[in-house]
């Protein structure tokens, strides 16, 4: 197959990306669709952590505990990330130590604050230095903002069940500082069964598992590997 002389994912034609990805299903047992979608979230983790905000982005949730610790089986859907509050509402916080509300009212204060400060981050950073990068590269794909949320919508190259739609959504919350993190080398699923294609990598900042596991809801574990 031509696209056995290591090459880009993206910069293989749509025939050869199709034909990479059922061949890495075909070696895995992964529905095709999984792996593309997974595909994408690296890439939106190696866009983000390649921008001016990389160093107040810490990378979490479940997502984070399946792809940096492997210690789930969890499809990799959305992409939940904090950023530094410190970063965000200093004149908010101050120099306390740590970056508490002191009280429910001061609570829902910062809260409303620094959500409509993230939203207009969204709209004046992320979302155009995406739609820079996906024009620039000629990606099939655009992006667009609701509030805090930022949601990638691909073309997509193998139609699945319905359940997993072909958009990456990158959630963003900034009432902590993210801590404690460590930086983790993020790998395409396909990657490990397709040699002679280089596929999208990240390193971004994770949150600790453990810190992880401590946050999550009831529940929130369960995704399943195959749809």
């Amino acid at each position: 197959m031509p696209w056995l002389h290591m090459a880009e994912f993206f910069q293989l034609s749509a025939a050869e990306r199709l034909d990479a990805l059922d061949a890495a299903a075909n070696t895995s047992g992964f529905l095709p669709h999984l792996l593309e979608k997974d595909i994408w979230v690296v890439w939106s983790l190696r866009h983000l952590y390649a921008g001016p905000y990389a160093d107040f982005l810490v990378f979490k949730g479940g997502t984070s505990l399946s792809k940096a610790y492997g210690v789930i089986r969890r499809f990799s859907e959305d992409v939940d990330l904090t950023y530094d509050i410190r970063a965000i509402a200093g004149d908010l916080i101050g120099d306390a130590d740590a970056p508490l509300p002191a009280s429910k009212s001061q609570e829902r204060k910062w809260s409303k604050e620094i959500r409509a400060r993230l939203s207009e981050w969204v709209d004046t950073e992320i979302v155009p230095r995406i739609k820079h990068d996906l024009q620039q590269y000629d990606l099939p794909a655009t992006v667009r903002a609701e509030g805090d949320k930022v949601f990638i919508d691909y073309a997509p190259m193998v139609i699945g069940t319905g359940y997993v739609a072909p958009a990456v959504m990158l959630e963003f919350g900034a009432r902590s500082t993210g801590e404690p993190s460590e930086p983790h080398v993020i790998r395409c699923d396909a990657a490990a069964y397709l040699q002679g294609v280089e596929f999208p990598t990240a390193t971004p900042q994770v949150m600790r598992a453990e810190r992880t596991f401590y946050r999550l809801p009831r529940g929130s574990l369960l995704k399943r590997r195959q749809h």
